[in-house]
């Protein structure tokens, strides 16, 4: 689930979910379900920072972090909050 005030991305997990976060400099991310390549760094500026979440990770060539079943993460500006 993911539920935002518009401004705090909190996501709660209930079985999968998973998180990767992006930032300067951008590179190129290999998806895993077809044979393509995305260059991040051409839909970017060196200041963003960048957070997807997703069900299954995306990519093959990126860190994917795993949200454990039951818990909540937040996220401000692209940062996961601790």
């Amino acid at each position: 689930m993911l539920l935002s005030d518009g401004r705090y991305p909190m996501a709660f997990c209930s079985t999968n979910l998973f998180w990767s976060t992006r930032r300067a400099p951008f590179g190129r991310a290999q998806l895993l379900d077809q044979d393509v390549e995305v260059d991040f760094q051409q839909h970017t500026t060196p200041h963003d920072v960048v957070t997807v979440i997703a069900t299954q990770p995306l990519t093959a060539n990126e860190t994917w972090q795993r949200i454990v079943p039951g818990e909540w993460a937040l996220f401000c500006l692209g940062e996961r909050q601790e």
